[in-house]
């Protein structure tokens, strides 16, 4: 890639404007971002230790962590680390396994274009820098990290698929029959999970029948009035549970994984309804929550200037949050409470798998895609700080706030005014 020019570099930051842009420059420039060892970078209001690489592609701003294996580990928050202490082992294995299991089946599209190992978001699994590891109760999740060092879940001599979630209905499912297109594995099949103590072990909503219909256009599983919905459930084993829709269009039927997803994304047109609460008044974290749920017709009447009015309402019951496959996360910790080890936590999971080490499988640093796609990204520093840009420093690192906005496929640079931090000591 070809550098900035010294002397518009020099310009831009005595003004501290935008980088000026050379018309031949081409995309994919890169921002280096450093710190020393006892300070932070803070990015959407999360601490890292970093370093940050900023690069420019098509779709706009992407921001990569670079970090040691165990630093990456102890940024996981998926549970509360006042959880018991066999739970928060069990979790640290699951995700270390899922990061070596990630890695042997290499870069996903995005990782490979982007430059990262794994995203740091529940789509692979929740990492959030090194904020929540200095707090009040940080010192048991690293405790945790550090009492399973290097351990993994080996099926055949490779890192086992370890996916977990949320919460289960009381039993968790084969993978095949949440993803009937995955391969069956004999440590992802369903087992109980018992007296998890979760706001989601069941939920429900109503919606009127304009309400669904509506909802379910929006979806694009059925076109004009709705004449029947029908769920079919299966046991284990026997393949997805699956929705058939019936409208004057004509018959859709997917299975509930897929239904789910269409129906979260279409829920933005009810944003008064959905998500919706729950009976105790808490609103729930999206509109479908796992593949365990049904959606019965009810035909109920309303007094009319005494006249009793049929009207149909969708009630939507489920149980469960998230995939429901592997490890349950509140069930792990239902089992630690009763005097389980992380060890027979995780073999109760994984069809038996008990951790071993992973040699040969776990990297020593990791790449984690912070953000992908922003059209400006603002990292912010109390400290001084090392920036460069395509390998040329661009300034001495002011404290304070570094804004990088993407235009035309480029990186435009504002550093923050000499000797005026824009950093607030509220916010970090």
């Amino acid at each position: 890639m070809r550098p900035f020019r010294a002397l518009l570099c020099a310009l831009a930051l005595v003004a501290a404007a935008p980088v000026p842009v050379a018309a031949d420059t081409p995309q994919g420039q890169t921002v280096q971002i450093s710190t020393g060892p006892d300070a932070y970078l803070v990015l959407n209001g999360r601490r890292y230790r970093g370093p940050f690489q900023v690069t420019a592609h098509e779709d706009g701003l992407a921001v990569v962590e670079t970090v040691g294996l165990d630093a990456y580990l102890e940024g996981i928050r998926e549970v509360p680390f006042t959880w018991d202490a066999d739970a928060l082992k069990a979790q640290v294995v699951a995700a270390r396994t899922y990061l070596a299991w990630t890695l042997s089946g290499g870069r996903s599209r995005d990782g490979r274009r982007i430059g990262y190992d794994i995203c740091a978001t529940a789509a692979c699994q929740v990492y959030a820098g090194v904020g929540p590891v200095l707090g009040q109760y940080g010192y048991r999740w690293r405790a945790a990290v550090s009492a399973t060092s290097g351990e993994i879940l080996l099926y055949e001599g490779e890192p086992a698929r370890a996916y977990y979630s949320s919460t289960t209905g009381g039993r968790t499912r084969n993978i095949e029959d949440i993803w009937p297109d995955s391969e069956p594995a004999p440590y992802l099949v369903g087992v109980p999970s018992t007296e998890e103590q979760s706001p989601f072990v069941a939920w429900s909503f109503e919606l009127s029948a304009s309400e669904m219909h509506r909802l379910l256009r929006e979806a694009g599983v059925a076109g004009g009035k709705i004449e029947s919905v029908t769920t079919r459930k299966t046991e284990d084993g026997d393949g997805p549970w699956t929705v058939e829709i019936v409208s004057e269009t004509g018959s859709v039927t997917l299975d509930t994984w897929s239904l789910r997803s269409k129906i979260n994304a279409a829920a933005e047109i009810l944003p008064e309804r959905l998500p919706a609460t729950s009976p105790e008044g808490r609103v729930y974290p999206t509109t479908i929550l796992s593949p365990e749920f049904e959606i019965r017709t009810e035909n109920r009447t309303v007094d009319f200037f005494g006249y009793d009015l049929p009207i149909v309402h969708y009630v939507v019951e489920g149980a469960g949050w998230g995939h429901l496959i592997g490890m349950s996360q509140f069930g792990a910790q239902a089992l630690a409470s009763r005097g389980a080890t992380y060890t027979e936590i995780l073999a109760h999971y994984y069809g038996g798998l008990t951790p071993v080490p992973g040699q040969g499988h776990l990297p020593d640093q990791v790449s984690v895609g912070l953000v992908v796609g922003a059209d400006s990204v603002s990292i912010d520093s109390r400290s001084l700080i090392g920036v460069s840009l395509d390998g040329e420093p661009l300034d001495s690192g002011n404290p304070g706030a570094w804004r990088f906005v993407w235009r035309d496929g480029e990186i435009h640079v504002y550093p923050p005014p000499a000797g005026i931090p824009l950093i607030r000591s509220g916010r970090v």
